[in-house]
């Protein structure tokens, strides 16, 4: 470092910059973040050289950001200068070189060949240049993440909390909560850098190796493969470039409204092949589609069958279904529907006014009257069965009726009548008559 010191820095390649090559994730939601620059104010993690460092912080509840690495060595990997992952798809480097087969590079280890490795590819334009050629596999479209992941900004863990002696509370800015163990808690720079033993790397690899795989169906006459996820703007010949190197193609039927395809190879070994070659790799002009076995003719038309029985009859006439068969008839009721007769006669638009229902409503008019009479003749009561005697009629044996109100003396006035208040018009034992109301 002290040689470095010493030369001119623009001679000896010292990094000066005006904003930093950072990912979504890092920079925060923030749009008006405010950083700090400082020309030359570290040393690059990789290289070892000076370069400008700049510090921010992304969110009122995250933690300060800095850069860690130089520009020079953050364009070599494509990667961002804090996070040190893929600037593109947000992955590790190791995934990323994995998942599209590049080969891990020696790992240069003096001051010397890093610098050399560097001034290399930046004199032959080599920087980030090789990463916009690569093409995203099915593996990687499957692993990125698509949205800034800002929990990963989050304020360090509390040592006083905890040791159990922070005395801040919640005004605390740093997190209180236990730290995690684990293998995921042992990371280092340069093996996130050069891809090399990264344990967030392995992890997600190791999901990927339990990804379902496409087995072939047992039903040796299937050739077919279905393709779902297409788009209007990918064609048949698309579908066909993408197939026709695994064997001769029998057929290839897309289906507009459902966005699929089917696929159908002349013998069963091509179709193997091809689903074998294409399982979870099948991207038709960028676009990720999933790759499936055709199923037999018989469960399409069983299933095909079954959906069509939840419809109602007259859709599923419609649909080109057999016609309904009459229902048995297990309870002999009468016959119904626009050419069987009338259930009930109230129904029947003929017989409602005519004279028929005329004679026997007027009929039963007269038995309900002469019941009437028979009852008035038979007992005491009136038509309604109401006892007492009928207007005109005489008393029946023991009946007396009431007797007048009276007037008794000593009533409040508005309260007498022609009726004692008491049987006899005399009062109950114990009983004084109310006090006479003066008159005014």
């Amino acid at each position: 470092m002290a040689n470095r010191l010493l030369a001119d820095p623009e001679a000896d390649g010292w990094e000066r910059a005006d904003f930093p090559i950072v990912c979504e994730t890092c920079l925060g939601p923030n749009p008006y973040v405010r950083m700090q620059r400082m020309e030359y104010g570290g040393e690059c993690h990789i290289s070892g050289r000076p370069y400008t460092v700049f510090r921010w912080r992304p969110g009122n509840d995250a933690r300060y950001k800095k850069t860690i690495i130089c520009q020079e060595v953050a364009k070599a990997k494509n990667v961002c200068q804090v996070c040190l992952l893929d600037l593109d798809y947000n992955l590790p480097v190791q995934v990323r070189d994995s998942a599209t087969g590049k080969e891990v590079e020696d790992l240069p280890e003096s001051d010397v060949n890093k610098e050399y490795v560097l001034q290399r590819l930046s004199e032959d334009g080599d920087l980030d240049s090789s990463f916009n050629k690569q093409r995203a596999n099915d593996t990687i479209l499957k692993l990125q993440r698509t949205t800034p992941y800002y929990k990963r900004n989050r304020a360090p863990i509390c040592s006083f909390f905890v040791k159990g002696e922070c005395k801040r509370g919640a005004e605390c800015p740093y997190r209180h909560e236990m730290p995690s163990t684990g293998e995921l808690a042992e990371q280092n720079i340069k093996d996130r850098y050069y891809g090399v033993n990264d344990p967030v790397a392995r992890k997600m690899m190791q999901r990927v190796d339990t990804l379902p795989k496409l087995s072939p169906p047992e039903d040796a006459s299937i050739t077919t493969l279905y393709i779902g996820g297409l788009t209007p703007v990918i064609g048949e010949d698309d579908i066909r470039d993408q197939f026709y190197s695994y064997g001769e193609l029998q057929s290839i039927k897309k289906i507009e409204h459902k966005q699929c395809a089917f696929v159908t190879f002349t013998s069963r070994q091509a179709a193997e092949t091809a689903a074998e070659a294409m399982s979870n790799r099948l991207i038709i002009k960028g676009n990720r589609c999933r790759l499936l076995w055709g199923k037999p003719q018989e469960k399409r038309d069983a299933a095909a069958a079954a959906a069509l029985s939840m419809l109602p009859s007259q859709l599923q006439h419609g649909q080109g279904a057999a016609a309904p068969q009459a229902p048995v008839n297990y309870f002999n009721l009468p016959p119904t529907g626009p050419g069987a007769g009338p259930r009930y006669p109230s129904m029947d638009p003929s017989a409602m006014g005519s004279h028929a229902q005329r004679e026997a409503r007027e009929s039963n008019d007269g038995d309900s009257q002469d019941h009437k009479r028979a009852r008035r003749s038979s007992g005491p009561g009136d038509a309604n069965g109401n006892v007492g005697p009928p207007l005109g009629g005489m008393p029946p044996p023991g009946w007396q009726p009431i007797p007048p109100m009276q007037f008794f003396p000593g009533m409040p006035p508005g309260m007498g009548g022609s009726r004692p208040p008491f049987p006899g018009g005399a009062l109950p034992p114990g009983m004084r008559p109310p006090p006479p109301v003066a008159q005014q």
